[in-house]
């Protein structure tokens, strides 16, 4: 086969499919759609004569030629991108693919640029904010800011800081000062977040542990995908939700969120840099990384 007879489009949706394991997961890390990503796939294996997936209702699964081509592609591709980001970083560009959280990204990292701009590091970070873990081997991004508990394979992942939390509220629902005992939590409604990694309202049922409250059934309320919508509905008055001291304190500084308790509990994830284990030695992740851990408070401040 000639160079000139490759499909990079249909090379690039199959690398993307095999890696996530799902049509569907490739499709939205492309950004197309389901029937597109089959449709090239489909003509890369026409191409080779031989299938690349078997499928079924639970998914697909590699062949062994599948299984072939992506350890070919895997490599080729982090070689080009290593090769694109060095070059880059030699003309003067460099630039940091940083993915994270929505709710992060927005209450801590952002109000930050600005200092980390000052430093004139050369280095412009492009924010990838989402509540997915993108593939840093794979080259969707080049580091990540997680919230979770590691390992995760073939990354490395160094402490930022523990994750502390308590409830917050509008201070109107303080008004008629029917939250003097952590029990009168129950009389409320609760606002739970969907935090990938741990069933849906696990982090009430953490603090109301340690306040030795136990709840009669499961705890009710609203409940959301993000996070970040979560700490709105809480500034909107709808309810109390769980917050983390690290991202709500400029609120409570200014008044809009009140912590009703004064029991904090941490944690069992915490915030950790990731990033590929292959890259531990590339100057401008060592300077980010660098500037974070300056930013944020270590434990036991």
């Amino acid at each position: 086969m000639r160079r000139r007879d490759l499909h990079f489009n249909s090379l690039r949706s199959f690398e993307v499919a095999a890696r996530q394991r799902s049509l569907s997961k490739a499709a939205a890390e492309l950004g197309v759609t389901h029937s597109a990503v089959s449709h090239q796939i489909k003509l890369l294996e026409e191409q080779i004569g031989a299938e690349l997936f078997t499928r079924s209702s639970q998914g697909v699964r590699l062949t062994p030629s599948g299984e072939t081509l992506l350890s070919v592609l895997s490599e080729s591709f982090d070689r080009i991108t290593n090769t694109l980001g060095k070059l880059a970083d030699t003309a003067g560009t460099a630039s940091l693919r940083v993915t994270t959280t929505p709710t992060f990204a927005t209450r801590w990292l952002v109000p930050r640029i600005s200092a980390w701009r000052s430093l004139e590091t050369g280095i412009n970070l492009h924010l990838l904010p989402t509540l997915d873990f993108l593939d840093l081997d794979g080259g969707a991004a080049d580091v990540a800011i997680r919230c979770g508990k590691p390992p995760w394979p073939g990354l490395t992942s160094e402490l930022l800081r523990p994750i502390n939390m308590t409830p917050v509220c509008s201070p109107s629902l303080l008004k008629d000062d029917d939250l003097e005992d952590e029990h009168d939590v129950l009389n409320h409604e609760l606002i739970h977040a969907d935090i990938r990694g741990h069933a849906l309202g696990e982090e009430w049922k953490m603090w109301l542990t340690a306040a030795g409250v136990s709840p009669a059934g499961a705890l009710q309320g609203l409940s959301f995908h993000d996070p970040s919508l979560a700490l709105q509905a809480a500034l909107d008055g709808l309810g109390i939700a769980m917050g983390y001291l690290d991202l709500i304190e400029p609120v409570v500084e200014s008044g809009r969120l009140v912590c009703p308790f004064d029991l904090v509990v941490k944690h069992y994830f915490s915030y950790y840099f990731v990033y590929p284990t292959t890259r531990a030695h590339e100057d401008k992740i060592r300077t980010f990384k660098d500037w974070l851990i300056s930013e944020l408070p270590q434990s036991g401040e």
